[in-house]
């Protein structure tokens, strides 16, 4: 014996299936409430008292960890068109939460989250860029963003690397 199916059958088999599949996803990450002696529930999940919380909750780690090593250039011999106060140096920056050795970790950090991971993309090859010397600052940036490693230099040699340098704003020229 054949066994016919309705054509209507198919499309309602797969909203049942996928009603179905929501229903038992919904509510992964809900707390139930166990009951206590007296009746009454009590949270089963994390708390705000620093004596019931695990180690995973005390060392949580930083969204951005970054390493910014700045320098004029490989030559040096243009330390006199750097811009008053460039400081040549090594600092850290870490965000969410912001802090680090960086002069100003929380401009810093808002300025990263405006730009992004896709600050830290190269100039593309080929890429039209004006040929203006934007002076003999550089800066090797190396960590991670938001779970992204990066590992990028960045300089003022012609305008592209020019716009690319100043828009990372207070992470690079506090």
């Amino acid at each position: 014996m054949r066994l016919h199916t309705p054509p209507t059958a198919l499309p309602r088999l797969a909203a049942i299936v996928t009603a179905g599949v929501l229903a038992t996803g919904c509510g992964g990450d809900a707390q139930e409430a166990a009951p206590a002696e007296n009746g009454t529930p009590t949270s089963t999940g994390p708390t705000d008292d620093p004596e019931h919380q695990t180690p995973e909750a005390e060392e949580t780690a930083p969204e951005t960890e970054l390493t910014i090593e700045r320098s004029l250039g490989e030559e040096g011999d243009d330390a006199d068109l750097a811009p008053d106060g460039f400081e040549p140096g090594t600092w850290t920056l870490t965000c969410a939460p912001a802090g680090g050795d960086h002069p100003e970790p929380e401009a810093a950090c808002a300025d990263l989250e405006e730009v992004g991971v896709e600050g830290f993309e190269e100039v593309p090859d080929g890429q039209m860029c004006t040929h203006i010397y934007g002076g003999p600052q550089t800066a090797r940036v190396s960590g991670h963003v938001a779970g992204t490693e990066v590992d990028t230099t960045f300089g003022r040699a012609n305008g592209c690397e020019i716009d690319r340098y100043d828009s990372m704003g207070t992470v690079l020229a506090p």
